[in-house]
Order: C-alpha cells, then sequence, then structure tokens
C-alpha cells in the first residue's frame, strides 16, 4: 500500500502504514494509469470485504486495522461520499480503457455505485437527511445531518454511466 508520512519525536521522517483512504489516494486522484503496475494490488484492497469494501460503500480504513471504529471513529471506519466519489470516478475511467484490469474496475465500479446511491436513498427515506458520512456497517447516516455538501455528489454518481443494464457498453 501507499503510505502516510510524518516526523516522528525524535524529528525523523517515518512511514505511516494504514490500509484506508491514505493508501488508496493515487488511485482515487487518478495517478495511476489503467496500465500501472500497482493498479491490480490497488483495486483488491478496495474490493476486499475484509479491508475497505462494504455494502454502503469504500471504509476509511480497513477494518483489519487496529484502530478500526476506535477512539472518536471521525475517519476510523465511516464511509463517506466525497472519497467514494473519486473512488467511482476512477473506476469508470479503468472500466472504460482497455488492459487488464478493466473487467475488474467495470465489476467494482457497477456495485459501488449500487452501493452508494442505495446507502444514501435508504437513509433518506428513513430520515429525510443526506448525512456527512455513513455507517460501513448498516448504512446508517451520522455525524453532521442537513448535510448536502459532499454527499450532494450522489447525484454526479446516479449520472454515470450504468455500464450494467441495457445500453451499458454503448455508453462506454
Amino acid at each position: 500500500t501507499y503510505c502516510d508520512a510524518t516526523i516522528d519525536d525524535y524529528e525523523e521522517s517515518v512511514h505511516v502504514c494504514h490500509k484506508g483512504y491514505i493508501s488508496i489516494f493515487p488511485f482515487m486522484t487518478g495517478l495511476l494509469p489503467p496500465d500501472s503496475p500497482r493498479l491490480k494490488a490497488v483495486l483488491d484492497l478496495i474490493a476486499d470485504p475484509e479491508e475497505l469494501w462494504s455494502d454502503h460503500g469504500i471504509r476509511s480504513l480497513s477494518q483489519k486495522d487496529e484502530f478500526y471504529g476506535t477512539d472518536e471513529n471521525y475517519w476510523r471506519s465511516p464511509v463517506w461520499m466525497n472519497m467514494n466519489y473519486l473512488i467511482v470516478d476512477n473506476l469508470l475511467t479503468v472500466a472504460k480503457a482497455a488492459g487488464p484490469h478493466q473487467k475488474q474496475a467495470r465489476n467494482m465500479y457497477t456495485q459501488l455505485r449500487k452501493n452508494l446511491v442505495d446507502t444514501v436513498y435508504e437513509s433518506w427515506k428513513e430520515t429525510g437527511f443526506a448525512w456527512e458520512q455513513y455507517n460501513p456497517e448498516t448504512g446508517a447516516g451520522q455525524r453532521t445531518q442537513h448535510f448536502t455538501g459532499w454527499t450532494s455528489l450522489v447525484v454526479k454518481i446516479l449520472g454515470m454511466p450504468d455500464l450494467e443494464g441495457k445500453g451499458g457498453h454503448d455508453e462506454l
């Protein structure tokens, strides 16, 4: 995985490696091209339900991590729509490009897109609110309600091509 860099107590530069959004930022920001030799490992990490994948979106931290769901738990498990938008957008890019990861990216894109839309919609039906983040186990909205900031990216996700339905191939 990609790691974060920080300065320790002795003013030394060290890498901090926790699988989560930080370790897939190069993918999320489009810095890994569809033919990157590192892409398969990143896609596998994202798709692993024991790591980042959940039925409600991509977790902010691997559920295998020692800090998952601990303390304040702001970035230690929840699903964030802004980060998931970047992931689904880059999955679409890889799904459109001929290459060794096209099929995996297409399948992940299709399922993640559905999971995100369903999560926001079901929470909206239950509470009447768009939320700041979503629980990766239940899909329940949490933290700030009336959060139509980055959670409104679900509208852009809805507008992305349906690669599964009729005509999906034509939209590539």
